[in-house]
């Protein structure tokens, strides 16, 4: 019947290869997540909740944007994060986009279709667009060479995620220690200082001394 479901007729090496880059995907996500905990500086549950409903372009926007603290500055020799390195992430985050974009959304989300041909039907993975300018659609044939291709660059992505980490950690911990001297007030004596500004809550009236009163003498009975 015309009407039954389409599915493609099983390819054992191609749905392997398939489920390899989902299981690779999966673990490049998780090393992001944790380059997030990383860099909030906080406990593992709390980025825990920050991250768990994100989809992938806004974990790269937040990580992007945390990495933005360790970034150099004029003065700050604490931060060991070089240009070089800083080039190294934004070429990162990028790399990770491309292959999100270009890779995980059209494998995890394309429509198996069949093109009709003499020699019979040739499976196709479709993936339409409505925007402006009207349906657009783009199709490919999977083979177990260009996914396992396509695996291969999430696992490089996967081990570059986890250098970095590594790199930045001192930096990480350089910020701790400098947000603590901060709230602490450690001067550069290296001594705890701690400054308090009390200030009378809104509307509340300003506390007035007493008049002195003046010992009345004793009378002698």
């Amino acid at each position: 019947m015309s009407d039954e479901p389409y599915l493609p007729a099983r390819d054992v090496k191609v749905e392997r290869a398939v489920g390899r880059f989902i299981i690779a995907w999966g673990a490049l996500e998780r090393e992001i997540d944790s380059a997030i905990h990383d860099l909030l500086c906080t406990n593992l549950r709390t980025g825990m909740i920050v991250t768990a409903n994100l989809a992938m372009r806004a974990k790269l926007d937040l990580v992007h944007a945390l990495f933005e603290t360790l970034r150099s500055e004029d003065g700050d020799a604490w931060r060991p994060i070089s240009e070089e390195r800083e080039a190294r992430f934004d070429n990162l985050v990028n790399m990770t986009a491309k292959a999100n974009a270009e890779a995980r959304i059209p494998i995890v989300h394309s429509q198996p279709m069949a093109i009709k041909l003499d020699s019979g039907d040739k499976p196709i993975w479709m993936r339409m667009a409505a925007r402006k300018g009207g349906l657009r659609g783009s199709g490919i044939t999977y083979t177990k060479a260009s996914l396992d291709q396509q695996t291969q660059t999430v696992v490089e992505l996967i081990n570059d995620w986890a250098a970095a980490r590594v790199h930045w950690q001192s930096a990480i911990e350089a910020v701790r220690s400098a947000d603590a001297d901060g709230w602490l007030g450690r001067g550069s004596d290296g001594q705890v200082h701690l400054t308090f500004e009390l200030q009378s809550s809104h509307g509340s009236q300003r506390a007035t001394p007493k008049p002195s009163q003046q010992k009345k003498p004793r009378r002698r009975v």
